[in-house]
């Protein structure tokens, strides 16, 4: 007879993978990389801009309280960790704390059912692109010990013995999982678990690292230096600086890059692979959660600033670079964005705070145009 835990990974590995995003973050909210302003009032902004609203429409906004969703598993499905109370607590700084484990939500039904349950944290899961596996970590602070899960038997493998940062990684293909390692390395895991140095760069400071096509792109040093390492020809260039974030479209053909204007400025601008600007999309204190859809029509992001018109999540349709605004609110993102399958909705989750403690908070945004 089949358990509770083998029928969750049974159901988990017949569904089809049609989207998933990277995603990062440690498992606690306070140590949340991208939290800015936390509120649990969502306001829904008008935009006075005629020609966005022909072009997106908001039809509703659903929030799952105490829950971190992180990327779509299907239409219906998605990915996400929360505490496991099933499991003993520790306490830190005299509050008791539960380990965050790994789950699938079911928003038809409203339920959720376990992928990996464990006495210590699972933080920062990576779906690969074929649904077959999850990459994650067991974080201690920003670093932690990776593994690979199997989601069709539920084995996990160890990828590689180092440690690595807890926000960093992405799927090379469906069978190699990248990421920077302590030393400054961009290592490949395979899910049999061996591992292997593609780039030593030589700097300890590594991160925004993503992947397009055979590309792994990936940020170095304090002046924010965008390199590209072509893993089928070995080449490797620098394409731009001032960079604080690179998120390559899903075709392959452009960049979108988060660069850092002045201290407190950044601006949202796309570029071609050789980091050349064609449209600035936004502009702000800080900008996170940058996300392609899926056909790269539109890309969601969030922002930080002063009025409450340039703030919150917005989505740019990124040939006419027109923008649009959801929510003034949602001004923060705890990991980046992650668009359905069918393009309509949107998975964001926020560390937000409450009676003098934080918690997460995902919304499911749902849009028409």
């Amino acid at each position: 007879m089949m358990n509770w835990k083998q029928a969750a990974l049974s159901t988990l590995g017949a569904i089809v993978l049609l989207s998933a995003t990277a995603c990062g973050g440690t498992t606690e909210p306070e140590g949340n990389p991208q939290n800015g302003k936390s509120g649990t009032d969502i306001t829904v902004k008008d935009n006075t801009n005629t020609s966005v609203y022909q072009s997106f429409k908001l039809e509703k906004i659903d929030k799952l309280p105490n829950m971190r969703g992180v990327a779509w598993l299907s239409n219906d499905w998605i990915l996400s960790d929360k505490e496991n109370t099933a499991m003993k607590p520790v306490t830190v700084e005299g509050k008791e704390r539960y380990p965050h484990n790994l789950y699938m939500y079911d928003l038809t039904k409203g339920t959720d059912s376990p992928v990996k349950e464990s006495e210590v944290s699972l933080g920062s899961p990576l779906v690969s692109p074929d649904s077959q596996y999850i990459f994650y970590r067991e974080p201690e602070e920003s670093t932690g010990k990776g593994f690979i899960l199997n989601l069709h038997n539920g084995e996990v493998i160890p990828a590689g013995k180092d440690d690595g940062f807890v926000f960093e990684g992405a799927w090379l293909d469906k069978e190699h999982v990248v990421f920077p390692n302590m030393n400054g390395d961009i290592v490949s895991a395979s899910v049999d678990g061996t591992t292997k140095v593609l780039v030593k760069t030589g700097n300890f400071n590594v991160w925004s690292v993503s992947v397009s096509g055979s590309v792994i792109y990936y940020i170095t040093g304090t002046d924010g230096q965008l390199n590209a390492y072509d893993t089928k020809t070995g080449e490797e260039k620098q394409v731009l600086k001032s960079v604080e974030w690179v998120i390559p479209s899903n075709d392959g053909s452009r960049l979108a890059i988060v660069k850092k204007t002045a201290d407190t400025k950044r601006a949202l601008v796309l570029t071609d692979l050789e980091g050349n600007e064609k449209a600035t999309l936004a502009r702000g204190t800080q900008i996170f959660g940058t996300s392609w859809s899926g056909d790269d029509s539109k890309i969601a992001y969030t922002i930080n600033s002063e009025s409450d018109d340039e703030k919150g999540l917005f989505v740019s349709n990124t040939e006419s670079a027109e923008q649009f605004q959801i929510s003034a609110d949602m001004d923060n993102a705890s990991d980046p964005l992650s668009w359905s399958p069918e393009g309509n909705r949107i998975l964001l989750s926020q560390s937000v705070q409450e009676n003098e403690s934080y918690h997460f908070v995902t919304s499911v945004i749902t849009i028409s145009q």
